[in-house]
């Protein structure tokens, strides 16, 4: 039975607002769990339900699961979606239709709260006394400790090492030691690239986000993510292309004379990037290509290692914006440092 997955999202009459839902819904389709991947919203924006039904049944959806992107189980939720989905029902009869749970309250929302929290408060002082909680980067430093005694980092070169530690530190799987694997270039061409204040590309927005903004000032560099830009997304409908590799296309001019791809999300964008850099018309100086996924990830990943020029990636099914992230920062905060280059 082929099935399609809706993530609705309540809408806002400010586009920008609306960028997000675009992001699951590309990270939700990368995973290629799902035959049909579609958004909607509810208010102040299109698609609604039944425009992104409709879509869904032109693919040939027979099951369609309806999944609200809302923190509370408000009016919309108690109310709007299930009249809404009861009329989908009278259009399409002999269609499946299931309505999940909405995101709701648990551990890991309060989690978020408390490192958006943390964050925000990075330079606060905080009274010394036996039961002060350790600080953002005492946590770090412990962290970093506990990963020396559980991972044995001595088969990379030194320079590696702190890109492999600070991948198990963000991930919190060990299991990177064995997979990540680099261009023996890799290290001092992304030192060389950052220094010099060359441009970062990223295919979406979650690895943009998580990117130290701060370094980045300092050397000057600029991030490019050009996933949610209006022109890319008609592209990508038109094509049938994933939005990550239409935006990655539209986006390497920027990095003419060097710069660095960082893919975190989508094995189709680091498809494109190997075809761009194979037909000559990107030129980065490294690729970072760790997308996470069942469908391509692997296989991309594979075709990344036989590129002629310095990489970063892990072999495998995993990865993630946020490894793709840790590795920018890693190599930002080593060309920080002195003694590095």
């Amino acid at each position: 039975m082929r099935t399609a997955v809706i993530v609705v999202a309540h809408g806002s009459r400010l586009k920008e607002a609306n960028h997000g839902l675009y992001e699951i819904v590309d990270s939700l389709r990368a995973t290629g769990r799902w035959a049909v991947v579609e958004p909607c919203f509810l208010q102040f924006q299109e698609p609604d339900l039944t425009r992104a039904v409709d879509k869904a049944i032109t693919q040939g959806a027979q099951k369609v699961v309806i999944t609200p992107v809302l923190l509370f189980p408000g009016n919309h939720l108690q109310k709007d979606i299930p009249q809404e989905i009861e009329g989908q029902r009278a259009r399409y009869p002999d269609v499946e239709f299931i309505l999940t749970r909405h995101l709701g309250i648990d551990h890991r929302t309060a989690q978020m709260v408390i490192e958006r929290i943390e964050e925000a408060t990075l330079e606060d002082k905080i009274p010394p006394g036996p039961d002060r909680p350790l600080k953002p980067k005492e946590i770090e430093e412990e962290s970093f400790r506990i990963i020396d005694k559980l991972v044995d980092l001595s088969p990379f070169p030194a320079d590696f090492r702190p890109i492999v530690r600070r991948v198990i530190h963000t991930t919190g799987d060990p299991e990177f030691s064995k997979t990540i694997t680099f261009h023996p270039e890799a290290v001092a061409v992304g030192l060389k690239t950052l220094r010099e204040g060359r441009p970062i590309i990223t295919d979406v927005a979650m690895v943009k986000t998580g990117i130290d903004k701060r370094l980045l000032s300092h050397f000057g560099v600029k991030i490019i993510c050009n996933i949610s830009s209006p022109r890319v997304r008609r592209e990508a409908e038109v094509s049938g292309n994933t939005r990550a590799a239409t935006a990655l296309r539209a986006s390497v001019s920027s990095i003419s004379t060097g710069g660095i791809i960082a893919i975190g999300n989508a094995p189709t964008a680091l498809r494109e990037a190997i075809r761009l850099v194979k037909e000559g018309e990107a030129h980065p100086a490294l690729v970072i290509g760790v997308p996470v996924g069942f469908v391509g990830a692997k296989e991309a990943k594979m075709e990344l290692e036989g590129l002629p020029l310095p990489f970063i990636t892990n072999r495998g099914m995993k990865g993630g914006s946020t490894v793709a992230a840790a590795i920018v920062n890693a190599l930002l905060r080593m060309a920080n440092e002195k003694g590095h280059g």
